[in-house]
Order: structure tokens, then sequence, then C-alpha cells
């Protein structure tokens, strides 16, 4: 085949689909941390399948359109830092391709890959050889060689699938983690499926092309098991707020007083000022008791079941393009009124995580975080459901940091992201926002709290590993301090102590808990009763996180 059409182009990507996603686990387990959300295989498996939904949705008799769509879904659908990076691939891919009149020539197909390269190492704002990019990069310089020697298209693929093989066998030597953890890269591995799908779609007969693609692709989230509206009769349901000046105000004591007064309560501060954040079914009461400790102020009561009903009845009778042309959401203004100047989305795993977001302020959170990052349409379209002229995006994950960027050229929204990384540093983030600032001053503001807190986490091992001086093996419990594994156990409760006990220091006043969906309250209590007679001088919280996969979630402040 001297060249490519648009329907062999086609076959060519639902073949690639198909090998990536029977060996997404793989790709997966190669995840150079041994933690169990290692998601590089699901999330480009995703992406891609989000890439071919698009081709269903317009005329792809030419290639020219074909790649315009593709560049188009996968951008939407592209999930984590591999996912974005894969889209950046098929953007530059198809901006390769875009003078194509008829059918790609070998010199067309290198031209799009020496493109698709180029594309993203320029979207990477620090680029890191030894990854997907030197894969996707070495891969075309091969194309781009057998090009010039006269190549048809097959033998240009056959070339880049060389390469782009080659240069991920030689990861582990650019990048001294990978060798120290035995794997090659992840991201590299998961193009490396993508140019072998490539290749087997122009090679293979159509009668055994026909029956390969008529296995079916593991489906991305349907809708069924999106997150819903709870209609139920709320409990608790005024979300109650307020700030307590005085002189002399002790946070534990009204802590203990408001804690049977409702839940989801968050008390912070020092004797001077105290914020308080309650849900009840008694907020009179609750100001009633603060008002006796000194003078209220900013007190905001809102009914959280009336909110839902509110927000319900909209999505039911408003449908909304979210695409860039029509991002600004005109209807929703409409029948909402005049948009705040500030909102806020953030992506959380755990219902007690997304509850606590929710009360600090939070408009929208968007399910997500380890093993489930969300798609970047995902992200758009919790950007346009908040009614305001600005959002600020918390996307609480290292992986999920790069979708969010991606959504300011998708929103005519003004989008500011504070990158956080971690839950705690979004919490952090919160308690500076200001409703009245503008979108600028509040990003600054809050990317500068970041800096006052330390994460840690504890959950699992997936496989054996060493990391520095810890040998690991598959199934030990593992803490790990700004993402780095710093303490290996038998137990998530002594791991976590030892954890807490590294990252503690003479600065450090506020220690935070979130117990995951595998631990109980109780346990966590007693970690604080432990900890609380080690550091007296330092208040100890403990939450509901809810999280899935780690046991416990811990912040110093």
């Amino acid at each position: 085949m001297d060249a490519i059409s648009a329907i062999t182009l086609k076959n060519m990507l639902l073949v690639a689909a198909h090998n990536l996603d029977q060996q997404k686990d793989m790709v997966n387990a190669l995840n150079v941390f041994p933690v169990p959300d290692g998601d590089t295989g699901t999330n480009m498996s995703l992406t891609l399948n989000s890439a071919l939904k698009e081709l269903d949705r317009g005329d792809i008799s030419k290639i020219p359109r074909l790649t315009s769509l593709l560049a188009r879904g996968s951008l939407m659908g592209a999930r984590g830092n591999s996912g974005v990076i894969l889209s950046q691939f098929f953007r530059g891919f198809s901006d390769g391709l875009a003078d194509v009149k008829n059918d790609a020539s070998g010199e067309d197909v290198a031209r799009a890959l020496v493109s698709a390269s180029k594309t993203t190492y320029r979207a990477v704002m620090k680029p890191v050889e030894g990854t997907m990019l030197t894969v996707a990069r070495v891969a075309s310089e091969y194309a781009q060689e057998a090009s010039e020697e006269g190549a048809n298209a097959v033998d240009v693929i056959r070339a880049a699938l060389k390469g782009a093989q080659e240069s991920l066998a030689n990861t582990p030597n650019i990048l001294p983690v990978l060798k120290e953890a035995g794997v090659v890269d992840a991201g590299g591995q998961g193009l490396v499926c993508i140019f072998e799908g490539f290749l087997t779609g122009l090679t293979t007969s159509p009668e055994d092309l026909e029956e390969q693609l008529a296995q079916p692709i593991t489906p991305a989230l349907e809708e069924a098991e999106r997150p819903r509206l709870d209609q139920e009769v709320m409990v608790n349901k005024y979300c109650t707020e307020f700030i307590i000046l005085g002189d002399d105000i002790d946070p534990s004591y009204v802590r203990g007083e408001l804690e049977s007064q409702g839940d989801s309560m968050i008390v912070v501060g020092d004797a001077g000022v105290v914020k308080v954040h309650i849900h009840t079914d008694h907020p009179g009461q609750v100001l009633q008791f603060c008002s006796e400790l000194g003078n209220l102020t900013e007190i905001a009561i809102d009914n959280m079941f009336l909110q839902n009903q509110d927000f319900a009845q909209h999505s039911e009778n408003h449908h909304l393009d979210y695409g860039p042309e029509n991002a600004g959401g005109s209807s929703q203004t409409e029948a909402l009124g005049q948009p705040k100047p500030v909102g806020i989305v953030a992506v959380v795993a755990g219902e007690g995580l997304a509850e606590i977001f929710r009360s600090l302020g939070v408009d929208h959170v968007v399910t997500g975080g380890q093993t489930m990052n969300p798609s970047t349409e995902d992200l758009v379209t919790a950007v346009n459901s908040v009614h305001a002229e600005s959002v600020i995006i918390l996307p609480n994950n290292k992986n999920v940091i790069f979708s969010a960027q991606q959504v300011k050229e998708l929103v005519e929204k003004k989008v500011g992201v504070v990158p956080t990384r971690s839950a705690p540093q979004g919490i952090s983030a919160l308690m500076y926002f200001v409703a009245d600032d503008s979108l600028e001053e509040n990003v600054e503001a809050m990317e500068g709290s970041m800096r006052e807190v330390k994460t840690g986490e504890v959950t699992y091992a997936v496989r054996s590993t060493v990391a520095g001086d810890l040998q690991i093996e598959e199934r030990d419990i593992i803490g790990l301090a700004e993402g780095k594994i710093a303490v290996v156990g038998a137990s998530p409760d002594l791991v976590a102590l030892d954890l807490l006990r590294g990252m503690i220091d003479d600065q450090s006043t506020v220690i935070s808990i979130y117990f995951g969906a595998e631990k109980t309250e109780e346990e966590a209590v007693e970690l604080r009763t432990i900890l609380s007679e080690e550091y007296p001088d330092c208040e100890i919280e403990v939450y509901s996180g809810g999280q899935p996969l780690y046991y416990y979630i811990v912040s110093v402040e």
C-alpha cells in the first residue's frame, strides 16, 4: 500500500484503540511508584476511545476532516497527563495532514508524525526525556528518514514503530527512576501499542480486520455511572457559615460544643478569629451559642435542599452546548440571574472529602482523582455549569493539572488553575479564597497557600520494588510524603503514625487526618489520641474522607 485513504486511517485508529485497550492493564502496571493508582494505560485508552466516538459525528470521507475530528475528540476526552499528551500528539498529527487532498503518502505520514512530536513538546512546560515525548520524537525521526529514502506509507509506519520500540527500551537508560523501578516508561509503552495497532490495521486482510474490530472496546464511564443529585429528604440541610471575632476563643472548645448540632463541621482559626462551617437543622442555636464567644460576621445560611432542587430542575430544563463556540452558557445566565464574579470547581475522590470542599464554597465537585482522572470535557462541563463570570479549578491531583489547563482554551469564561496536587492543598487554598477579589488575586493568594501544607498518603504496594533504601514487597503498606515513598510497614495505622512523625516539625501547629473508605472513625480517632500525647501543642483534626485506595490522607501545617 503506497498511500493511506481516509477509511484506512480510520481502521488504523480502530485497531490501535483495540490493541491499547487489551494491553492497558500492562501499561498501568508500569507506573514508577508501586501504588494502586497507575492509570496511564486507562487514561490513554479512554482518550483514544473518545476520539473515535467523535469520528461518528461527521463526514470522514476526507483525511483532513477525519483528523480534525480526531484532534477535537481526543482533546475533549483527554484524561490525565498521558491522555492530554496523547491528545496533543493527535492535534499535531492532524495539523500535519491538513493539506492532504486525497490519500496520504509516505511523505505525508512522516510529516504528520514530525508535527505530532513537535506539538507534544510545545504542550509540556518542562519536557522530560525518557518519556512518551522521547518515544514520539524518535518514532518521527525514523519515519522521516524512511520517507526521505522513498518509503511508502506502510513502510513509514513500520519505521515509526521500530523507532518507538527502540526508544521505549532505552527509556530506563535516560531516566534513572525507571531503571531503579525496573520498568520502561508507561506513556511510551502506550504509544508503542498505538503504533502496533497502526501497522496491524495497514497489513491485515479485510476479513481478519473485520473480525478483530468486532470485539468491543471497554467503554468509558456510562451516563448511569456518573454522580447524580440526591433528591431524597436531606438531614442537616442548612449550610451555616460565619466568623467569630474575639479575644480568647478556643477553636477546640467551639468544635466540641457544636459537634452534636450537625455534620460536615469545620472550625479553624486562632484565639482572635475563628471560621465556622456546619450543616445543621438548627442554625439559630449554633449562632446563639457562638455569639456568646464574640462578635459574629460574614454570616451565611443556605438551604441546600432547595438549592439542589433548583439545580436539578435547571439541569433538566436547559440543554447546554459545551463546545468552545457556545461555552458561555447564556441560557443558564438568563435563568439564574446575575452571575457571581468568581466560582470554583474542584476534583475530589471520596464523598467525605467532596462534602468538605462543598462546605468551603466549591460550586461544582467533579468526582475523580486517583485511578479515575476526569476528562477535559468533564472539566469543561463543570466550568460551564458554574454560574460565574470566571472560574477557578482545583485539580487536587498532579495527573489532573494538565487537563485543567486545557480548559482555558475551550470555554469563553476566564479560567484560572491553582495547581493543587492533593486534597489538603486544595482545602488550604480554599481558606484563602475571597469572593470579592478578582480571579487573578485569588489564584495568586491560593497558590501561595500551597507552600503552607505538607501532604502524606497511606496506601499499599501493587508490586515489589526498591525506593531508595527501602525494599518494598507486594501488598506492603507504604506511606508517601509529598509524593515520595517515606515509610514501609505492615499496618496502615502504624505507617500513618511513622509518616506523620517524619512530617511534623517545630513549626507545625495543625494536623489533619482524613480516613478512607476502608478505615473507621474509631481507628482514626485512636491515631489522634496517640498523636495528641506526643504533640500536645498541635491541634489534631479527624475527618471522614471516604477516599478509595488510600487508607489515610494526612496533612501538616
